[in-house]
């Protein structure tokens, strides 16, 4: 059974979501560039006039910042233990840095939370959702600079402070190692293929370190609340039975995904993980400063997203780079030579709405797999299903197939819970539609549907089957899943 304090969620992040990209102080982000695809030395206004009959963009997203008291009212409807969203950076400090927060963006997130708080749904915040702030990637390069540890601290300290009482749950990053593969969210322009790899992992040294020091921050500042990072897991299984494959796989596990479990749980680099920067020349410089705060930035809990799993084979030394390339950002096809290469899993059933490869089981794999390397709570905070949903006549919207994935893999948490695993709660993303970070309103994945595409619409909000499914499962502790 479910715990009866078991948070049933949703989930959303700041620029996929609320608009007002440049409204009341609001500064841009890499998050806000990447999605504009506008240049910031230009005049926003004037940059942003040949975009939006391409794809829907953060500009407007969902129009959350205008329409929030609407959306929460429909999180009420819907029954949720626990709302999971990010705070803009760019809205509390513009560029960054600023000496002082912006008053009308902290206003917004009073107001929001003190709502949720009202009505008994859970404020689950996180602090940095890919939006890094413009302003430090000019001033000083963005994470590939030391300063952005502190700066990032302060940041969060001040949230820290600002929110105590009102937040219980904070999670420091989402998708580090995701967000590490995508040049445009870390402000990545370097060419040579090596030496843009090593900016990237001297990126996410610096972000692991912040991490760190933000989450003894949050101990220090509000010892009530619990704080975690959010990691991107997509277990991967050998395709075959030979050695070969079986040890592909594990390097597949260990160097995107397990490596950080143990920094975040453990506060050190696994020797495996440091064996292959140092071989590759991507090592980037830990002091022993460094060393103490991770030691010291031990996470409270442990949270991930899970979509969808894959496989793994043998990979050949004599790669060439461009080749590898070629595939980084690609999980389902990457390859590190010598190591592994990543393929499509064969025994798992695709989906014909949006071609992923369908692995309810790949969650209860994901538990016991993160579960065994921390020892820690477990919280789910996305996990759903993509697809260009239609808007019928009568305003209605049948989605049984978002349905049928969310149930099947709500199964397989309870699994999880059945063998001892502590898991804190589940987080559909979305609660409302958003703009994928890579298609934009084609790909939804809400229970709520937003009347919004490429080429406009009237941003209204409706409801679409797996709301009600949802609120259902919600209202039963799960009980209407469990029951055969």
């Amino acid at each position: 059974m479910f715990n009866k304090d078991f948070l049933w969620g949703c989930a959303t992040s700041a620029f996929q979501v609320e608009g007002a990209y440049n409204e009341d102080g609001k500064g841009l982000s890499l998050a806000d560039i990447r999605s504009l695809n506008i240049n910031p030395a230009e005049e926003p206004t004037k940059a942003l006039a040949n975009v939006g009959d391409k794809i829907a963009d953060s500009k407007v997203a969902s129009d959350h910042y205008h329409r929030w008291e609407e959306d929460v009212e429909l999180m009420k409807e819907c029954g949720l233990k626990s709302y999971r969203f990010s705070i803009a950076w760019t809205r509390i400090f513009p560029n960054g840095d600023d000496e002082n927060a912006n008053e009308a963006g902290v206003l917004f997130y009073d107001n929001l939370i003190n709502k949720l708080n009202e009505y008994g749904i859970e404020p689950i915040v996180t602090l940095y959702h890919f939006d890094f702030p413009n302003g430090l990637q000019e001033k000083y390069g963005g994470w590939s600079d030391r300063q952005s540890i502190n700066d990032f601290d302060r940041y969060a300290s001040y949230l820290f402070e600002h929110f105590k009482g009102r937040v219980r749950y904070w999670l420091v990053n989402n998708e580090q190692n995701a967000m590490i593969r995508r040049d445009g969210y870390l402000g990545i322009k370097e060419t040579n293929i090596l030496k843009r790899e090593q900016i990237r992992h001297r990126c996410n040294h610096h972000m692991f370190v912040a991490c760190a020091k933000a989450i003894a921050s949050c101990h220090r500042i509000d010892p009530e609340a619990k704080i975690a990072p959010v990691m991107a897991y997509a277990p991967h299984y050998p395709l075959t039975g030979k050695p070969e494959d079986v040890l592909a796989a594990r390097n597949v596990n260990d160097l995107y995904f397990h490596y950080m479990i143990e920094i975040h749980c453990r506060g050190e680099y696994p020797g495996y993980y440091l064996r292959w920067l140092t071989e590759n020349n991507w090592l980037p410089e830990i002091t022993d400063e460094d060393k103490a705060i991770l030691k010291n930035g031990i996470c409270d809990f442990y949270a991930f997203n899970y979509y969808r799993s894959n496989a793994a084979v043998a990979c050949p030394k004599d790669v060439p780079i461009e080749e590898v390339e070629k595939f980084r950002v690609d999980a389902r096809s990457r390859m590190l030579p010598g190591l592994c290469k990543c393929t499509a899993n064969t025994y798992v059933k695709e989906s014909s709405l949006n071609k992923w490869r369908i692995d309810p089981i790949g969650l209860h794999i994901a538990f016991r797999n993160v579960y065994e390397l921390c020892h820690m709570p477990l919280m789910i905070c996305e996990n759903g299903f993509g697809a260009p949903d239609t808007l019928e006549s009568n305003l209605q919207i049948h989605d049984d197939y978002r349905i049928e994935y969310l149930k099947e893999h709500i199964e397989q948490i309870h699994e999880a819970i059945l063998d001892g695993i502590p898991v804190i709660g589940y987080h559909v993303w979305t609660f409302m539609d958003v703009v994928s970070t890579s298609e934009g309103f084609r790909k939804r994945y809400g229970l709520v549907y937003v009347d919004r595409d490429e080429k406009g619409g009237n941003l209204n909000r409706y409801k679409k089957d797996s709301f009600y499914w949802y609120k259902n499962v919600i209202a039963t502790n799960g009980e209407s899943i469990l029951e055969k």
